[in-house]
């Protein structure tokens, strides 16, 4: 949820927009009627009329685009007694949601190896967490937050990109420096995720960690055995590989390995990084490497020779590392995670096809070993 709070000091109670608050308060109560809208997709929470459950008195939940009739307003409940009707839902709460078109509990229980959400009679407890204000926002127009959409900018003719032929393979998991057509492509898209802190969609703060998600891919930058830089999966993304920070320059100052504390993971930071106005420089958090770039020759046909950057950690790097951000439209952000969608169902497809056809042909071979001579 996002805290619309009136003061960066006053964050510990809900609010809402108008549009999504049944009562038309804007701080959020328990007993209100709210819609939950889905960030990424701006899609609304939904109570559907199907049951694919093995509880078969549940209701499935889904995203819908519209927030027409009951199906998508959910009632918010204490779940402890210290909190009753009419107070304030605070962060850090937990609470019951109940649909109203069905009064049922937004429940998540686990069916064979995964975990599903539904409603049903049986109640689960969701704990509050914070997520960014939205007068923050308002304020900071061209500051950069939590969750944003970016390219990285350098020397102002070429970003950070992933080639063409980027694959998972050892050899072809590598980051570029581009120029050209690239800017506007997906591929060059990345979103910040800050990491140890309750504030997600807080600011981008100097020496702060943060992990690089790579939109198309889905995976996150970060550094193998041989400190070489690649794109891992979400499980392989630990914050020792895959934590950066931003720093304004390459100076080490004595607070360089200060470690972050309880005070820094509650607070949600000031505005100081602007898009297209500030220079930052990335490091590796663990092994305080600097992202940088080797150049090299290769031959592209009906070109000839080209220079390409590849991108690399070092523990100098040069002088123009610097780069700069550049938000992302919001419909091809959009773009970008329906490619990667796409590209996961496509695999998947693919991945089933061959095993198929690996099937039948052990099965084909299994009957020529049994027929007779």
């Amino acid at each position: 949820m996002t805290d619309e709070g009136s003061e960066q000091d006053d964050v510990s109670f809900l609010r809402t927009s108008k549009s999504s608050s049944a009562s038309g308060h804007r701080t959020l109560l328990y007993g209100h009627a709210v819609l939950l809208c889905h960030g990424h997709s701006n899609m609304y929470l939904a109570c559907l009329s199907t049951s694919s459950s093995k509880d078969k008195l549940s209701f499935d939940v889904g995203l819908r685009e519209n927030s027409q009739g009951e199906a998508c307003w959910w009632t918010i409940h204490p779940a402890s007694k210290q909190r009753s009707e009419g107070e304030k839902v605070r962060v850090g709460d937990d609470l019951i949601l109940v649909s109203v078109a069905t009064e049922r509990y937004l429940h998540t229980a686990l069916e064979g190896e995964q975990y599903i959400v539904n409603a049903s009679f049986h109640q689960t407890h969701w704990s509050i967490a914070p997520f960014g204000t939205g007068t923050s926002r308002a304020k900071n127009v061209g500051f950069v937050f939590g969750g944003e959409v970016l390219r990285f900018f350098h020397g102002g003719d070429e970003c950070l990109t992933v080639p063409t032929n980027w694959s998972d393979t050892s050899e072809q998991n590598t980051v570029v420096y581009e120029g050209g057509a690239v800017f506007n492509q997906a591929r060059s898209l990345w979103r910040l995720d800050l990491a140890r802190t309750k504030w997600s969609g807080g600011f981008i703060i100097w020496g702060h960690p943060l992990r690089i998600h790579h939109i198309t891919t889905g995976r996150y930058l970060a550094i193998n055995e041989n400190n070489e830089i690649c794109l891992l999966s979400r499980e392989e993304a630990t914050i020792e590989r895959a934590a950066f920070c931003l720093k304004p320059n390459k100076e080490k100052n004595k607070d360089d390995k200060r470690d972050i504390d309880e005070k820094d993971e509650e607070i949600i930071g000031s505005p100081l990084i602007k898009f297209g106005d500030t220079t930052v420089y990335v490091q590796h958090v663990e092994t305080g490497l600097w992202l940088s770039y080797k150049t090299y020759e290769t031959k592209k046909r009906g070109v000839g020779k080209v220079e390409e950057k590849q991108a690399i950690m070092s523990e100098e790097g040069k002088m123009d590392d610097g780069l700069e951000f550049s938000r992302s439209q919001e419909e091809e952000a959009k773009t970008a995670r329906v490619i990667r969608k796409c590209e996961t169902q496509f695999n998947h497809f693919v991945q089933i096809l061959n095993s198929l056809h690996s099937s039948r042909t052990t099965q084909r071979s299994h009957r020529l070993s049994r027929s007779p001579p």
